[in-house]
């Protein structure tokens, strides 16, 4: 049985499924797995007392040094603006596993102070990216694999709303994720950028290419009262939708004809639904695996590498 505590009561830490049976939250995740006990903290006293008394767990007055070394696991669901300070105490500790919310932080000293102090430890970090930890996620980077090596890349676009590095940060390290590299752009043309949501993270719009010259358009939606997230990657044959944030995948292929160009048509033994259903139990039982010693990879470094490129971009 692993020890964990949650930092930070809100929405993604406890909020999120408060009153329906998905598992959305790091709390709830916790309390469903078990192989874990955790306890709460949040500045909120009552708001971590309500967590507490809903999942019977333990509710911590204070963050210190020899409090954070009691446990195994450490979810820090707080703002942003508070990741860095929180990550150097955690760290500093030598805590097994750290699961971080994303963006890591919104300055490129911090990220590279933060890297530095991660290489100087033997704890592991996954940031919370949540797509690349879905079973549907894991299968459609497989089917991308064999089709890349046949088949050129040649357009992704990008439809996001609520902050460049908070919302696009999620479809761009999807893409890495799928690809298996990074997805570095070039040739940046910044046509709109406006603060929205968040008075250090602003909806951008994008046309760029990557280095392997794929045409790449990233359309920031600002001022919209609904939530949107698409992401559509052409092959030359091949087109993958994933459509409604990420819940579902779905698939087109056209079949070669030297004399004409052919209709897509969908291809539904790879098209999937219901691919974020649960998605906090499945970035915990990842968790469960790296202190169990059965995975061994974080996300830690390529999280922050992509953090610092999309502030590069910002500041183009």
């Amino acid at each position: 049985m692993f020890k964990a505590l949650v930092i930070g009561c809100g929405n993604i830490g406890a909020l999120y499924d408060w009153d329906n049976d998905k598992i959305l939250t790091h709390a709830k995740a916790f309390h469903n797995h078990d192989q874990f006990s955790f306890s709460v903290f949040d500045l909120d006293k009552e708001l971590a007392k309500s967590v507490g008394d809903k999942y019977g767990c333990e509710v911590i007055e204070r963050i210190e040094k020899d409090t954070l070394a009691s446990f195994d696991c450490v979810s820090v669901c707080t703002p942003t603006s508070t990741h860095y300070d929180l990550l150097q105490q955690i760290l500093s500790r030598e805590i097994k596993l750290v699961i971080c919310e994303k963006p890591v932080a919104n300055d490129s000293r911090q990220l590279y102070r933060l890297k530095e102090l991660y290489y100087q430890v033997n704890s592991k970090v996954i940031v919370n990216y949540i797509r690349r930890f879905q079973p549907a996620f894991a299968s459609l980077k497989q089917f991308i694999a064999g089709i890349a090596g046949k088949e050129s890349l040649t357009n992704i676009a990008i439809r996001y709303q609520r902050g460049f590095l908070n919302n696009c940060g999620h479809a761009l390290d999807t893409i890495d994720f799928l690809l298996g590299d990074p997805l570095e752009l070039e040739g940046i043309k910044i046509n709109n950028m406006v603060y929205d949501q968040f008075p250090d993270d602003p909806t951008l719009s994008i046309q760029a290419t990557s280095k392997q010259k794929t045409n790449i358009v990233i359309t920031g939606l600002s001022d919209i009262k609904f939530s949107f997230f698409e992401i559509d990657i052409y092959f030359e044959y091949h087109y993958i939708a994933i459509k409604n944030a990420g819940a579902v995948i779905r698939i087109y292929k056209a079949e070669k004809d030297e004399r004409r160009f052919l209709p897509l048509q969908m291809q539904d033994a790879y098209s999937q639904d219901d691919c974020l259903k649960d998605y906090m139990k499945h970035v915990i039982e990842h968790a469960y695996k790296l202190l169990s010693g059965k995975e061994t990879t974080d996300n830690f470094s390529g999280s922050v590498d992509l953090n610092l490129r999309m502030l590069k971009y910002l500041n183009q």
